[in-house]
């Protein structure tokens, strides 16, 4: 860490110190992106964290009338809104954290961790230069400590032939159906899911 700050401070003198800091556009916290945007799905995941996905209207009527889309349109917004599961013990056995579901199997929320991630297309094509990301707090609008866009775009990268979306087949779904697609993955943390 004291190495880091020592080298920040004496390239501060050589370039300016947004180039050596510059992380790239960054999203904008979107105050009403549950109305301004569609759930189009919900994840759970194994390790209790529940995730709604939303995407922009234009994005939705973007695939309506394209099924076939591959390239999102400039400005689409991706936003995950993430929810830690109630947890009711553990697993007397393995020491396993046992989480509350409803009778569907779902999980149910508590009141503990939430945060928001956000993702907008920025110019055209393909790749992670073409996207912008950021991470809030949803309730008090304060931007979460990440290291962007490297944080995001280490996951994303993955989803590149889809436009950097994992959830494109959930997107689809719920393009054709009209109602919010569920979605159980058994990976923990940010794995990539089996949609």
């Amino acid at each position: 860490m004291w190495a880091r700050t020592a080298l920040l401070v004496g390239l501060a003198g050589l370039v300016p110190m947004e180039g050596v800091l510059a992380q790239g556009p960054v999203v904008s916290y979107p105050r009403e992106y549950r109305t301004s945007l569609v759930k189009y799905a919900v994840v759970d995941r194994v390790d209790g964290l529940s995730r709604d996905l939303y995407a922009s209207r234009d994005l939705i009527e973007a695939l309506a009338h394209d099924p076939g889309l591959r390239e999102f349109p400039v400005g689409t917004r991706f936003a995950v809104d993430v929810y830690r599961a109630k947890v009711l013990g553990r697993d007397p056995k393995s020491g396993a954290t046992i989480f509350a579901t409803d009778p569907r199997k779902h999980l149910v929320r508590g009141e503990g961790e939430r945060t928001l991630h956000l993702m907008q297309k920025t110019q055209p094509g393909f790749g992670s230069r073409n996207w912008a990301f950021g991470g809030f707090d949803p309730v008090t609008a304060e931007p979460l400590k990440l290291e962007l866009p490297g944080d995001c775009l280490l996951c994303h990268q993955a989803a590149v032939v889809s436009d950097m979306a994992f959830s494109m087949s959930l997107l689809k779904r719920f393009t054709t159906s009209g109602t919010v697609q569920y979605s159980y993955c058994p990976q923990p943390g940010r794995q990539i899911c089996p949609f």
